[in-house]
This record gives C-alpha cells, structure tokens and sequence, in this order.
C-alpha cells in the first residue's frame, strides 16, 4: 500500500562537541564574528537594533534576500548571550518584519504557556507545507521552542490522521544559561 514508516533509533552513543569560539570571537553576527563583548555593547533600543542589524545587512553584501537574512540573524541572536533588553528588541524587529504573525497566547508541545509567532517560511515535505512557528515566554523573552507546523497536509499525513495545525517536528529549550567557564567535556564525547 501506499503507506509509509519512519523509525529512530534513540539510546545512549558518544555526544558531539562543538566548538563556536575562535580565539575570542564566539558567535557569528551578519558578515563577521563577534566576541562576548560585542554581544553585550549591542543596543537594547528597537529602532537602533534595527538599523545596526540594517548596516549589519549591507556588509554581508545583501546576501538573500533581506528579510530572510533578517529572521536568521534574529533567529540567532535571541539565542546568544545578549543583555534582556537586546533580546526585546529583536523580537520587536522580528515582529516588524514583512508577513510575521504574532499569534497571541499558545502552548508549546511541553505543555508551558508563551506567545506564538510564525514565521513566513514555507517548506514542503513529505507530510505537506510546513511553517515554522516560535513560542516565546513573553516575561523573560526565553525561547520556549521551535516547531514545524503543518499547514497543507498531504496525503501520507492524511492518511496517517495529521491535519492542519499539527506540530510535525519541534526542539523545546527547558534550561538555557550563561557561564564564564568552560564546560567539562566527558570524556568519551567526539570533538565535531
């Protein structure tokens, strides 16, 4: 028949190490690398994100289009060990970007309550377009997860019983800190 089955194996195995940093130089923003401070000097000021993100953009040579390059910068940054008020910010840019939907109140797959907010990226999979939304706790701006949602289900999914508004694929973030020191690398983990 025409039915089809997806099987993972899940268990223990080696973890994979990897390394962001390059001398001081930790996370990547638009064309070039930034260090810690960098991260932490950028303004917690909407409009003056927006126009560093906007300069940011011009350097990279307009690579993609600009929205697009927008939500990956964003994407990133809101992950990135910036001050509260930088992170408000980019969420306020991203929320200004051209086809964003804030969703309003939703719940993640893990069962915590935040804000949804889709994205205007379109993929079509097997199971049928999907877009990608995140939930956010909208007191801290902590990133909550970040889902695949079916849209236009296909006929694999409809058979299977999936139907719009299904979350096909989501990573959940439960615990995201900050350290000034390096973590102990087990001993048996694979450097990537």
């Amino acid at each position: 028949d025409s039915r089809s089955t997806v099987r993972f194996t899940v268990g223990s195995s080696r973890p994979t190490v990897l390394h962001t940093n390059v001398g001081n130089k930790i996370y990547a923003l638009g064309p070039k690398n930034v260090s810690y401070h960098n991260l932490r000097a950028l303004p917690t000021d909407t409009g003056k994100l927006r126009q560093e993100l906007v300069r940011l953009y011009g350097q990279d040579g307009g690579a993609d289009g600009r929205t697009a390059w927008m939500l990956r910068q964003i994407a990133n940054l809101i992950t990135m060990p910036v001050k509260p008020g930088t992170r408000a910010a980019a969420y306020r840019v991203l929320a200004d970007l051209p086809d964003i939907r804030v969703e309003g109140p939703a719940t993640d797959p893990l069962g915590r309550s935040g804000v949804a907010i889709t994205l205007p990226v379109r993929a079509a999979t097997v199971l049928g377009d999907v877009e990608q939304r995140l939930v956010v706790d909208p007191t801290t701006g902590a990133l909550l997860s970040d889902e695949s949602v079916l849209v236009e289900p296909s006929a694999v999914a409809r058979d299977a019983g999936l139907k719009s508004g299904t979350t096909v694929h989501y990573q959940a973030t439960t615990q995201m800190e900050w350290a000034d020191r390096q973590i102990t690398v087990p001993a048996h983990a694979k450097e990537g």
